[in-house]
């Protein structure tokens, strides 16, 4: 009877138990569905309450690239375009011919030129021939002078002679030099008629071909230097006091949505406009892979190194439901509630909450991708003091 009565108690004492177990692992934890009908045992989450967190000030602004530097290249005389050994796309170093003037007519005034030359500087050598005979015979007129054989008169007269032959000597070497000015000259002038590039860089327009005319104001080609590239911005008179030179940049293309090219802000203008009430901004990006191409449309994210407090939340806690932008916030019953918000800096793991949410309510951070609208859950661990449920 005794072994009866203790297999009966045992018999109860693990229904009990398995009663309590049931209850708070099955029906406890379980979503109650329209009728009383359990959906099935709550899911194991992570939550973490929305609080304050520190951010960077930081601007975002639209604005399109261009080239460091864009150069126009002309001719330096005018003339006839013999060739343009160039074309648009190809990539050049500083001092590639790109085009040629014909230059028959400056190679005959070059001709000329030198054949002036070499008759002045004939005419040095006779002059300086004349010179030496006078020199000589001045001298012997002055032994002679001396010895009473010839006049005053006669000696002064050849001295006379000589200082002329002098000042014809300099006459003449001096219209050697100028030969030699007027043929040097015509040699720039030839050599203007090979047009090099000015910088390293790509041709980005051709605009004449051979046989055209062209002059000092006629471009020839463009040539765009991509080793970095600039954007300028507006930017609003209440956000521009917190920028300075210097300051860190990150700028996105469409065309390469994966990458992200950094650089710096280079140019703040001196003056606003009065339309706009916003100053230009220069930031300044290395262009090592020459992707980046002027006429790019570029997303750029200014980094004010301001430090401020704002609501935040972890970013494993914001999901899209179809179109809206929320996340799940608990109840008080431990179901969960879609809740929109609004978002603004994501920095790093942590996003900036706009709207709809206060600080310490608490969100589902894990396993949010699992839940649906009112599904019960339970917590890997208990919320924190100050957590804040909905009813």
């Amino acid at each position: 009877m005794k072994k009866i009565l203790v297999v009966v108690a045992a018999i109860a004492f693990l229904a009990i138990l398995g009663h309590r177990i049931y209850e708070e692992v099955w029906v406890g934890s379980a979503d109650v569905g329209p009728g009383g009908f359990q959906r099935g045992p709550a899911l194991l989450v992570g939550t973490a309450p929305a609080q304050m967190a520190s951010f960077k000030t930081r601007l975002e602004v639209l604005g399109e690239l261009k080239a460091k530097a864009e150069v126009q290249v002309m001719s330096r005389l005018s003339g006839r375009l013999e060739q343009v050994l160039i074309d648009r796309g190809m990539q050049v170093k500083k001092g590639q011919l790109l085009a040629t003037v014909e230059d028959d007519e400056i190679v005959q005034q070059i001709q000329r030129a030198e054949a002036a030359l070499s008759v002045t500087q004939a005419g040095v050598k006779r002059v300086e021939a004349n010179k030496a005979n006078l020199a000589v015979q001045v001298d012997r007129h002055q032994g002679l002078y001396d010895e009473g054989l010839v006049s005053p008169q006669d000696l002064q007269d050849l001295q006379s002679r000589l200082r002329v032959a002098e000042a014809d000597l300099e006459l003449a070497r001096a219209q050697v030099k100028q030969a030699e000015a007027a043929l040097s000259e015509l040699r720039i002038m030839q050599g203007n008629t090979r047009i090099e590039s000015p910088l390293d860089g790509f041709v980005g327009i051709r605009y004449l071909e051979p046989g055209a005319l062209v002059n000092p104001t006629t471009p020839i080609v463009s040539i765009l230097d991509l080793s970095r590239v600039k954007t300028v911005v507006p930017v609003v008179e209440s956000a521009l006091q917190q920028l300075r030179l210097g300051l860190s940049a990150e700028i996105t293309v469409d065309a390469y949505p994966q990458s992200l090219y950094r650089g710096n802000l280079t140019r703040i203008s001196p003056f606003f406009d009065p339309d706009t009430r916003s100053a230009e901004v220069e930031i300044e990006t290395p262009n090592p892979d020459w992707k980046l191409k002027p006429g790019m449309f570029a997303r750029v994210r200014i980094d004010a190194s301001v430090q401020r407090m704002a609501l935040a939340i972890p970013r494993s806690g914001l999901l899209m439901q179809g179109r809206r932008q929320g996340v799940w916030r608990l109840s008080e019953k431990k179901t969960v509630l879609f809740q929109p918000v609004q978002i603004g800096v994501v920095e790093n793991d942590t996003v900036e909450i706009l709207e709809g949410l206060e600080e310490g309510a608490v969100i589902v951070t894990k396993g949010a991708q699992s839940l649906n609208e009112g599904d019960q859950v339970r917590l890997e661990q208990p919320l924190a003091e100050g957590a804040e449920t909905t009813r």
